[in-house]
């Protein structure tokens, strides 16, 4: 049983698809490929957001940053928990089928909410994730 005290109590749950306005955390970089590289130990998003510098395309479609999950502030927030985390991790489970995979080096797991709902099925379909806000 794990223990509680090493929990994180589930209002500092991390969104790990964030608007760069919100974003405290630098997960990864978008490949060409479209998928997250992921960095870790945890970085701050300001080191993103200071290479990001004035480019043309918003820094969303090339990094993928973190923030704390603002709940009842989201569209996707459901009322008691993200419906975007449990839509991404059916569809993907759905198109790719259960498979074992070795789960990506996540600088924000053990706070994330995706993870936190969904387990680890949230994990493969979080690294296709690209957050562009324009």
């Amino acid at each position: 049983m794990t223990d509680p005290a090493v929990r994180p109590d589930p209002s500092e749950r991390m969104c790990p698809s964030t608007p760069a306005a919100n974003a405290t955390v630098f997960l990864g970089m978008i490949t060409p490929a479209g998928r997250v590289a992921y960095v870790t130990p945890a970085t701050p998003a300001e080191v993103a957001l200071a290479a990001a510098g004035d480019a043309d395309t918003p820094v969303e479609s090339r990094y993928r940053l973190a923030g704390p999950c603002v709940t009842s502030s989201c569209g996707f927030w459901t009322g008691d928990h993200c419906g975007l985390g449990a839509r991404l991790a059916a569809s993907y489970q759905e198109a790719v089928g259960p498979t074992e995979v070795e789960l990506p080096k996540c600088a924000i797991r053990r706070t994330c909410r995706w993870f936190a709902e969904q387990g680890p099925a949230a994990c493969p379909a979080c690294s296709h994730v690209v957050t562009d806000t324009r």
